[in-house]
């Protein structure tokens, strides 16, 4: 077997063999490292854990939503529906003026989830916000209908934090 040298040196090769060769290692090794260094794809099917900045928030959205629900069911109807939220704001009425704080409570909230939440879950409680915000300015002369919509929305935005974030263990029964 002859050296390298003798190869280069002898009429075996062609000139240009060499610099091809060296130029076709060297782009190999650039694909090669730059294949390496890309992070990993994730599959998009797998939902991410939930953190523990998202489940607070996602908890005091759920306590404000329903601090809402609440006091709408003792507000006063025909007094939510002459007043703005400006008023309602500073109203003597407990009932009132704490629909009006949960409201502002809501938007706050929907705005931080905005941020990081996955488009399932702030669509849901963009729905359930929407919702009581519509009612908390109309009002509402069917007490029944508003429980049953507003437990739907509820649930929906309950079931959509579930499916984005599945519990890393068995849920006891």
């Amino acid at each position: 077997m002859e050296t390298l040298t003798d190869l280069l040196t002898s009429g075996a090769a062609p000139w240009w063999a060499v610099p091809v060769g060296l130029t076709a290692g060297v782009l190999l090794g650039v694909l090669a490292t730059r294949i390496g260094a890309r992070p990993p794809r994730r599959n998009a099917a797998v939902a991410a854990p939930l953190r523990a900045a998202d489940r607070a928030l996602q908890v005091r959205f759920l306590h404000a939503a329903d601090s809402v629900y609440n006091h709408l069911f003792e507000a006063d109807h025909s007094a939510l529906a002459e007043a703005d939220l400006t008023e309602a704001l500073q109203s003597d009425d407990l009932h009132l003026r704490s629909v009006a704080r949960g409201i502002v409570d809501l938007d706050a909230i929907v705005n931080e989830m905005r941020l990081s939440a996955p488009d399932p879950v702030l669509a849901a409680a963009v729905a359930l916000f929407g919702y009581l915000t519509a009612v908390s300015s109309d009002g509402t002369d069917d007490l029944d209908e508003f429980r049953d919509r507003y437990l739907t929305r509820k649930s929906a935005f309950v079931d959509a934090v579930r499916a984005a974030h599945p519990p890393a263990g068995p849920v006891p029964a």
